[in-house]
């Protein structure tokens, strides 16, 4: 009874809270522009919506991360992927989202290939290589990066940085956890070593990117788009983290699993070309 409340009622929380902060922040760009950032921002701090969808967020991530505390991730994680798929619905339902079927049929490629990915997770990796880390997270960035500058759809280019922020940050927190787990000592030396390590500073800084993107993505985009893509980045990024710089295996669910991701995550991007009419 209790893992179901751990997991169920977060992903729950986590999907209504996303909605929620969709619709204010939506209220709010309405009302003053994202480009005047103080003015935007102190209407989002007296926004109800808003702040319902933070608290909403904020009581789901204390239940997942207890919930990965006291339960295997195999077991927990399955259920989190009910989280962008309610998001969507929600979108479609109580913000009348458009719906179309390339959308749906991208959402079911995600949904079973997170669904699939989690449930062959298996056992925590006690292996890393710190090199590989920071080049593995450079590479996304700088993707990112170029992503946002090439790509004309600004929704889609925040998602893209949105998810590839919570990946990237996924595997600096696994880096953390590991080389944590290994030995501690509480004295004054060993708490500032944590600190002042570097990839304490890349985990805030990703994170906290992709917090503010997920803001200005919902500001301007669709959160049955926005969300569903993000999470397939999001989770896609720490599956390939896993291999190439945890040194787990990639079995053949996983490689499915990344190939489902991929496959959802670019119907997202690719667009149908409409065909013009013709001038008469």
């Amino acid at each position: 009874m209790l893992f179901f409340l751990l997991t169920l009622i977060p992903a729950i929380c986590f999907a209504c809270g996303n909605i929620l902060a969709k619709s204010g922040l939506s209220a709010v760009a309405h009302t003053v522009s994202i480009k005047k950032p103080w003015a935007f921002i102190k209407l989002i701090l007296r926004n109800k919506y808003w702040w319902t969808g933070f608290c909403l967020s904020a009581i789901a991530n204390l239940g997942y991360y207890l919930a990965m505390a006291l339960y295997d991730i195999s077991l927990v994680q399955p259920m989190m992927t009910l989280n962008p798929v309610l998001s969507a619905l929600f979108g479609f339902w109580f913000l009348q989202e458009h719906l179309t079927k390339r959308i749906v049929i991208a959402i079911a490629f995600v949904f079973f290939g997170l669904l699939l990915s989690a449930s062959h997770a298996g056992e925590s990796s006690s292996i890393q290589n710190i090199s590989d880390l920071w080049v593995f997270a450079s590479f996304f960035i700088l993707l990112a990066l170029i992503f946002k500058i090439v790509h004309p759809s600004v929704e889609t280019s925040d998602s893209f940085i949105m998810g590839t922020g919570f990946g990237v940050s996924a595997a600096f927190y696994k880096s953390l956890t590991i080389s944590f787990g290994e030995s501690i000592q509480w004295t004054s030396t060993e708490i500032l070593h944590w600190l002042t390590d570097p990839r304490l500073l890349g985990f805030i800084v990703t994170y906290v990117t992709a917090y503010i993107y997920s803001q200005i993505a919902f500001t301007r985009g669709r959160a049955l788009f926005i969300i569903p893509f993000s999470a397939a980045l999001g989770a896609a990024i720490p599956i390939l983290a896993g291999t190439l710089v945890f040194s787990e295996n990639l079995s053949v669910e996983k490689g499915f699993s990344i190939v489902f991701v991929l496959v959802g995550s670019a119907l997202f991007i690719i667009k149908r070309n409409r065909k013009k009419k013709p001038i008469t």
